[in-house]
């Protein structure tokens, strides 16, 4: 009788073999770059722009979804044992954030499928970006009832030439072979689910200069989405996700072959500047070279429990002053509670609640110390944690540059506009806040580097070699 364990591990080999053969299949077609564009939700490209919002009240809606978000990302605390965790894992229950078409900060637009008596070719959809989930997914036609409501009609699966779904020796990770079809279900932090059919199929990206390649993905076919957030939202126009977080189906990994493991993107000022100005997020040899003035580079840590990419934070220096911040306060832990994330979905950045306590002193103090024209508000206002009433002249603030350390002395520099907030308050006087969030959840030791804080950042990712590359550039000609 043939060994079960040797047949298992056949198996699991053969799977292997056909997962990496469905991302190449196509690339024969393609070449080994991509340049897409990464649409902010508040560009006047985005499909939920929402145009009578002032700039005051978009940005309490960052802090709002910012605050939102560092708790998602941790979720429930996971045990430490680590045949459990084996387990979770299997069955899918992992950390994945609150996903809700009003906390998506990026999007990009897609085509999926192939209709031979149609032109285009592939049907278009907007998907949620986001570095921290892993599934591909849309919804599917089919559904009735039981999807949220969304503009574009729903991808009608059954119609499109290049849809295939799995066989059920071959099930992939995580699936279970129900109704004659390998199920898939993904549960996110908020309690929205996704019950969707694994199977492959061709997505068609428009790259920049007019290039349109289909590559040939495993995505989520989905036919029953429950406690989605949008709820009877008519006016949605988002069907599903894109990810791009540490997972077995996100689109880093499924394309490591074609793009090796390598995307960046170059974030633009959120304010201040044209709302219409091109964004793109760059793969394999479309991403610019690293020969830019300035590129520091630190390692990259991935754990398969959590969908996120962890960067070792060593301290934060306000001015030019590093603050005395014990290095347990700022560590990744081994269930990836405490740490630092780099992400595409938070606004603003938010700090670990004991070095936020350090932080936010050392930050006060400066301020009174090198100001005389402001006093410092007993409630801030807009959801802000430190905010300095400005109630005299003159107008001119001192204010410090923020560091962030990273592991082999990679110094991530947050200028003084990304640092901190300058406005009015409700009473119409000037107000200066800092740009910084407590993380006061119940594991408060999880350090969130947000977009905000990212901005006019070259960013690249080399997920081959777990390596983050980064350097200060001037994003707003669409670099």
């Amino acid at each position: 009788m043939v060994n079960q364990t040797m047949l298992y591990f056949v198996l699991m080999v053969l799977q292997l073999f056909s997962f990496l053969l469905i991302a190449t299949s196509y690339t024969n077609k393609i070449p080994d770059g991509l340049t897409l564009k990464m649409i902010h939700r508040d560009s006047l490209n985005s499909p939920i722009y929402l145009v009578n919002l002032t700039d005051k009240e978009r940005m309490e809606n960052y802090i709002k979804m910012s605050k939102t978000r560092v708790k998602s990302l941790l979720g429930p605390q996971l045990p430490r044992n680590n045949k459990s965790l084996e387990f979770l894992n299997r069955n899918n229950v992992i950390i994945r954030p609150t996903l809700s078409t009003q906390s998506l900060l990026y999007l990009i637009q897609v085509g999926i499928g192939t209709f031979d008596d149609e032109s285009p070719s592939s049907r278009t959809y907007y998907l949620g970006f986001d570095t921290t989930s892993d599934l591909i997914w849309t919804q599917c036609e089919g559904c009735g009832n039981n999807c949220f409501p969304q503009v574009d009609p729903l991808f009608p699966a059954t119609r499109s030439s290049t849809y295939s779904q799995f066989r059920q020796p071959y099930c992939p990770q995580s699936s279970k072979w129900r109704n004659n079809r390998c199920e898939l279900k993904m549960r996110y932090t908020d309690g929205a689910t996704v019950l969707a059919i694994a199977a492959k199929e061709v997505f068609t990206f428009a790259s920049e200069g007019g290039r349109s390649h289909g590559i040939r993905l495993i995505f989520g076919c989905g036919f029953n989405m429950q406690n989605f957030p949008q709820g009877n939202n008519p006016d949605n126009k988002i069907s599903g996700m894109m990810g791009m977080g540490n997972g077995f189906y996100s689109f880093m990994i499924q394309t490591r072959t074609i793009f090796n493991g390598k995307f960046s993107y170059c974030i633009q000022p959120m304010f201040g500047g044209r709302r219409d100005s091109p964004m793109y997020i760059r793969f394999g040899n479309d991403v610019l070279p690293q020969q830019i003035a300035g590129m520091q580079t630190t390692p990259i840590y991935r754990d398969r429990r959590r969908l996120s990419y962890y960067l070792n934070l060593q301290g934060i220096s306000v001015d030019t002053k590093r603050l005395d911040i014990p290095s347990n306060f700022l560590e990744i832990n081994r269930d990836g509670s405490a740490g630092c994330v780099i992400d595409s979905g938070s606004a603003i950045s938010t700090i670990a609640n004991r070095a936020f306590t350090v932080f936010r002193s050392a930050v006060r103090d400066f301020i009174k110390k090198n100001n005389k024209n402001v006093r410092k508000m007993k409630k801030p206002e807009m959801g802000y944690h430190l905010c300095f009433e400005r109630y005299r002249n003159p107008l001119t603030l001192n204010l410090p540059k923020i560091t962030f350390h990273f592991e082999d002395n990679a110094d991530f520099v947050i200028d003084i506009n990304e640092s901190f907030y300058i406005g009015v308050t409700r009473s119409r006087k000037g107000m200066v806040c800092m740009q910084f969030l407590n993380n006061t959840s119940n594991y408060g030791g999880l350090t969130v580097l947000g977009v905000h804080q990212q901005v006019n950042k070259r960013i690249i990712y080399d997920l081959s070699n777990n390596l983050l590359h980064f350097a200060s550039t001037d994003c707003s000609q669409g670099n």
